[in-house]
């Protein structure tokens, strides 16, 4: 049998060109990584507006991150050049000790558990679960020698309200610790102690300590002891801590709907 001639394979790739015109255009429907599964450790696709709205959630939450920075930096470069003959105070020592607690270990415990965490959100949920606990506890470590630091200076009298929400904060910090221990190991001991009940209080009183952390660090902020010569600076601290406190409450607040639903 003859093969073609070049002619006509040229004729052929024409027409079917032409029928490849007319067919109806399709759009294609990319798909991309858009979240990682936790409980199957793979990452999930979908449409690249998923994907889309993950990244530009990511990106909030490094924001944010930068935003916690900013703030830490802020009370550390004030504790350590308040003194004129460069000394440090107890009362110094209690800013860079609570702040740093509540405002980088204790918030990034929480930023740990979000889903959109940039540096989290590709971890197991039993590796969460590690990192939030370690920064829990050195976060709750810093708070409770910065609160003693501060009592120390005043004798132990607590007569203003920054004193009293620090003391309350820090009550609470270390129950959402305790809790947050047998929270971590109730799965292994369930014959003992059922989980939900416990994982409910851990996250209820956790937004509690956090929350009066952040609280009790705006009133730091508002002081006059930092607000002379910096008002406008201590305004713009304020609205951070109160932006960060708004963001980190959202994930715990699904969380414990969701522990709710789960239990009764």
């Amino acid at each position: 049998m003859d093969k073609p001639s070049t002619s006509q394979q040229s004729i052929e790739k024409v027409e079917m060109f032409e029928i490849r015109e007319h067919v109806p255009y399709q759009a294609e429907v990319t798909r991309a990584p858009a979240a990682y599964d936790q409980e199957s450790g793979e990452t999930q696709y979908t449409s690249s507006w998923t994907s889309a709205w993950f990244a530009i959630c990511q990106l909030i939450n490094l924001l944010h991150h930068m935003l916690v920075a900013i703030v830490v930096f802020c009370i550390w470069s004030y504790a350590l050049t308040s003194q004129p003959n460069g000394a440090i105070t107890n009362l110094q020592l209690h800013v860079v000790f609570a702040g740093t607690g509540y405002q980088l270990f204790l918030v990034e415990s929480l930023l740990t558990l979000h889903r959109h965490n940039s540096w989290s959100f590709q971890l197991s949920k039993e590796s969460k679960r590690i990192v939030h606990g370690c920064l829990q506890l050195v976060g709750s470590f810093f708070v409770f020698s910065g609160t003693f630091l501060a009592l120390s200076e005043v004798n132990m009298e607590i007569n203003t309200a920054h004193g009293i929400c620090g003391v309350v904060a820090l009550g609470f910090t270390l129950i959402s610790f305790v809790s947050g221990i047998i929270t971590l190991f109730s799965p292994k001991v369930r014959l003992l102690i059922k989980h939900g009940p416990i994982k409910i209080l851990h996250i209820s009183v956790g937004m509690f300590a956090i929350a009066m952390g952040l609280i009790t660090m705006a009133m730091g902020l508002y002081n006059p002891a930092f607000r002379t010569d910096q008002e406008g600076l201590s305004t713009a601290l304020i609205v951070i801590v109160v932006i960060i406190l708004s963001y980190i409450l959202v994930q715990p607040i699904m969380d414990l709907i969701s522990t709710i639903k789960k239990t009764f």
